[in-house]
């Protein structure tokens, strides 16, 4: 079979892509190696994304405003989000909609792994480990096969330079477990994570538990078994997951006849590594492209650019927090502590909700200034 373009992995990234292209008259494929795999990952997305992609509200579990911070110390920061809230998503449930919104656009969806990527005459040639599918010709690839993609390295593109590895933990409700049933709690503290942190995010059925830390230098299953017996719950979980998450975008994630979205281009954010709104918006927006380049000859590279020039600020502010308050327990006290502020929680919540830096008046900046660098001096 000939397509115009092939999506290779079928999360949000790929499926959005897929649908959006499908939509626009574009022949697409969209690859997917398991269509009921399970991807490790909290599931936080903000009210900005389930408003832009009109996602339904049975997919929606929960709809939290109200979250806690713990620092190292055990101090906890309530903090409410009086203009929106957190849906909380299964990914089960969640890519399976998406996948099948794109079938519904028109789009071909086959449950396959990609085994190679060939240039051909007008393209590439695409071959599966599925010995029954055939091998598939596309004029155009989009790669959206998560951290380790597989589709950047057969097309050349540079490393994902950093990655997390992160396990979570499913737990059925219990009398123990359902404290936690209304809140979202993010623990900021070196004996749950090192370098990263420590997330309880409740659903409709279970509680999931998880952390992260950058690959290679902590065992995870360690600091996750601390993690839970911290929070106090001596139930067994009934899932176990893990997953590598990358921590900053590639060099480049755009060619003249591919691109890559999602996990597969490093589009996670440091500091908070959300990742699902990133996917989307990058699958959105590098369709947009696609479409553009096929249809009016634009340049390929006006998807990269254009992520760039709407997120990069987000990335690079959320690098620094990371690098500033991460690195031991006294700075993620200081952390924790400014969270208490009534405008950081302000505009760190207008911030998240739409993904827009919010500006704050100049006597707010210099407080909330002021706040950090007494903070920073009283860390160290």
């Amino acid at each position: 079979m000939r397509y115009d373009v092939a999506v290779i992995g079928g999360g949000p990234s790929g499926a959005v892509a897929a649908a959006e292209l499908a939509r626009a008259g574009i022949s697409t494929v969209l690859f997917e190696r398991n269509l009921e795999n399970v991807k490790p990952c909290g599931g936080a997305i903000p009210l900005g994304l389930i408003e832009e992609f009109a996602i339904p509200a049975e997919l929606v579990e929960k709809k939290l405003s109200h979250m806690r911070a713990r620092s190292p110390k055990g101090r906890v920061i309530e903090m409410n989000m009086p203009n929106g809230y957190v849906g909380m998503v299964r990914r089960e449930r969640f890519d399976r909609y998406l996948r099948n919104e794109a079938g519904r656009a028109g789009a071909t969806v086959i449950e396959a792994l990609m085994k190679s990527i060939r240039p051909s005459p007008d393209g590439f040639l695409i071959s599966t480990l599925n010995d029954k599918a055939e091998p598939v010709e596309a004029r155009y690839i989009i790669g959206a096969d998560g951290a380790n993609s597989k589709t950047a390295g057969e097309l050349g593109f540079p490393a994902n330079e950093l990655k997390v590895i992160a396990m979570q933990q499913r737990f059925r409700y219990t009398p123990a477990v359902e404290r936690f049933s209304d809140i979202v709690e993010i623990w900021f503290d070196g004996e749950v994570s090192p370098d990263f942190y420590g997330w309880i995010f409740p659903k409709a059925d279970h509680l999931a538990i998880g952390t992260g830390t950058e690959d290679n230098r902590h065992n995870i299953r360690a600091l996750q078994k601390r993690f839970v017996e911290k929070i106090g719950i001596a139930d067994q979980p009934y899932l176990d997951e893990a997953a590598k998450i990358p921590m900053k975008p590639r060099k480049s994630f755009s060619s003249q006849k591919a691109i890559l979205v999602g996990d597969a281009a490093g589009l996670v954010t440091p500091a908070n590594g959300e990742g699902i709104f990133f996917a989307m918006r990058s699958g959105k927006l590098g369709a947009e492209a696609m479409i553009g380049h096929i249809k009016e000859g634009s340049p390929l590279s006006n998807y990269e650019t254009g992520f760039r020039r709407l997120y990069a600020p987000i990335f690079f502010g959320l690098e620094v927090l990371q690098a500033v308050y991460y690195r031991n327990d006294r700075l993620r006290e200081s952390f924790v502590a400014i969270c208490d502020d009534d405008d950081v929680q302000q505009i760190t919540f207008d911030s998240y909700l739409y993904k827009k830096m919010v500006p704050a008046p100049w006597s707010t900046q210099m407080k909330i200034f002021s706040k950090n660098i007494y903070h920073l001096i009283k860390g160290r």
